[in-house]
């Protein structure tokens, strides 16, 4: 028997998918073009069947990899943690212990999203997000392998509605499983015709087809921890039997949606891809063309033979042959004319110079387009630091709806599950049910907020030139050196663990100036010490000599 509440979501999906459209047709095309892998969105093709058929020039194709892949070490390097938490209270900032919880946090989370399968999923994420527009990635935490795990859902599977932000929160998702499959994530729930399906070994590879709704929890009582009363509900949907087979919730939001750019009166996303779609499409054709006009003149092209009579049409196909009165009356090929093959080199080079512009080949590839005599490091790097802020929109966006989401939610599902202490049994429990945010130190992040260092190293170079101008005033006065430096620290991505603690910076500052007050006293007792061979009458006693001497002692 069907449930209302199953109907309407079966139809809530499949108007929102009707409102997609228009999109899929469009991430349809750059697909078929540049992302074989996820060319299913508004078609089914069969298994094994070849995709590159589409593609006579690969360069968008290699360029989306190069950037998604360079994009990835960038922000996630290998060999540094590339991001840290931090408390949203500004005054918990700079007190030690609760640095210290939040740097272990960001270890371990790291340590465990990289054991996992995040940066798998990650790079399939980020294909679909800078190649068509739009992704989606699922974080859960999974019992059977106690760990982390993630999954990347092409744009042909799921659709979302926006809240009054324009952020994605309802994700409506529909998938097929095999009947083995639904019985393995469902158990007896999955449904009545699944269950005769797995029982049956011929049919237990049957597809059925579910749907999977998250959405903000509308009623709830926040007193109760039970999973019906989480903030976000969770419902699956058997679609043949428009059954609800299983009801539950989430504390976060497990899926997460970003988009590469963003109309304002659209809410799916437009990639690089879409950008220069065009583009892309004039290459294809041009190096259609080019291949023809070379196989034609490589001895193929249509032949005239001198007759009284003409017979037929004009056949133009390679090896035709024609009957004409008078020689050369077609045409198609002049015969030894070799073509404007440097002009069309150079229209190559043009278009597929548009493609690397939009692809960030100059951030991601740095060397490809410099001559060997201008590859020094310092050039290198100035051209890719400057490049990495044209990425300054879609990183931020990524930061908003992709990377903070996960992390953090990785971080809260690490906590529950056990493998990061809870702050009350790490001994801060100023920190439980407190926000906190997410800094990065990757490449990228380090290169977008390399103006903020460059500006406070000039300001400091101003005030200390101003020193000597107002040396009443002191200007340089105004700065706070400590807090700068350990800001300037965390924007050139150095380990919270290199840094000394509050306690460690006083106490040498205590040693040194016991040293300089030490030293201070011998100067001035060997000052006294000549002071007083130099005089041949004794000191008086009690007088600052004699007291130095040790006069009446």
């Amino acid at each position: 028997m069907s449930d209302n509440r199953a109907e309407q979501i079966i139809q809530m999906q499949q108007q929102e998918e009707a409102k997609a459209s228009n999109f899929r047709n469009l991430y349809q095309q750059v697909a078929d073009l540049i992302l074989p892998r996820e060319n299913q969105i508004t078609g089914q093709r069969t298994s094994g069947e070849d995709k590159s058929l589409l593609i006579r020039d690969p360069t968008a194709l290699m360029d989306l990899d190069d950037m998604v892949s360079g994009f990835v070490n960038v922000f996630f390097p290998a060999e540094q943690l590339p991001f840290s938490f931090i408390p949203d209270n500004v005054a918990f900032r700079n007190v030690d212990k609760f640095q210290k919880y939040l740097t272990m946090c960001s270890e371990i989370t790291y340590q465990k999203m990289m054991a996992s399968n995040f940066m798998l999923q990650l790079h399939e994420a980020l294909s679909s997000n800078i190649g068509l527009g739009t992704a989606c990635m699922f974080s859960e935490w999974n019992n059977k392998i106690l760990g982390l795990n993630f999954k990347d859902w092409d744009v042909s599977h799921f659709t979302f509605k926006q809240d009054c932000r324009g952020f994605p929160d309802t994700t409506i998702l529909k998938y097929s499983l095999t009947a083995r499959q639904a019985v393995d994530l469902f158990g007896d729930n999955a449904g009545k015709e699944v269950l005769k399906a797995v029982n049956e070994l011929k049919n237990e590879s049957k597809m059925f087809d579910f749907i999977h709704l998250v959405r903000p929890r509308i009623k709830r009582n926040v007193m109760l921890v039970d999973n019906i009363n989480m903030p976000f509900e969770s419902l699956y949907v058997n679609i043949k039997e428009k059954n609800i087979i299983e009801e539950g919730g989430y504390e976060e939001n497990p899926y997460h949606i970003p988009r590469w750019k963003k109309s304002s009166f659209e809410k799916w996303g437009r990639g690089q891809g879409t950008a220069v779609l065009s583009t892309i499409k004039e290459l294809q054709q041009m190096h259609k063309d080019l291949l023809e006009m070379g196989n034609r003149y490589a001895g193929h092209m249509p032949l005239e033979v001198v007759d009284a009579n003409v017979e037929g049409e004009v056949d133009l196909s390679p090896d035709a042959i024609n009957h004409v009165t008078e020689r050369y009356s077609i045409n198609p090929v002049q015969a030894n004319a070799l073509g404007s093959f440097p002009y069309t080199k150079e229209i190559f080079e043009m278009q597929r110079d548009i493609i690397h512009r939009a692809f960030f080949r100059d951030v991601f590839a740095p060397l490809a387009d410099l001559p060997g005599d201008r590859r020094t490091r310092l050039e290198i790097i100035e051209r890719v630091k400057q490049a990495m802020k044209r990425l300054s929109g879609p990183v931020y966006r990524l930061q908003s709806e992709l990377f903070n989401p996960v992390i953090t939610r990785s971080m809260l599902l690490l906590i529950r599950n056990g493998a990061i202490p809870s702050p009350e049994e790490a001994g801060v429990p100023e920190l439980a049910g407190k926000g906190f945010g997410i800094e990065y130190t990757g490449e990228l992040a380090l290169a977008l907020r390399d103006q903020q260092a460059r500006a406070f190293q000039q300001f400091a170079a101003f005030t200390a030139q101003a020193d000597a101008i107002f040396p009443e005033e002191k200007p340089s006065d105004n700065i706070n050196a400590d807090k700068a430096i350990r800001r300037q620290a965390r924007s050139f991505g150095v380990n919270e663990d290199d840094l000394s603690t509050e306690e460690e910076v006083l106490a040498k500052r205590d040693r040194r100036m016991k040293m300089i007050q030490s030293q201070m006293a011998m100067q001035a007792a060997q000052t006294a010490g000549q002071a007083y061979g130099n005089v041949t009458k004794k000191p008086e006693e009690g007088s600052p000599a004699g007291n130095l001497m040790g006069v009446g002692k």
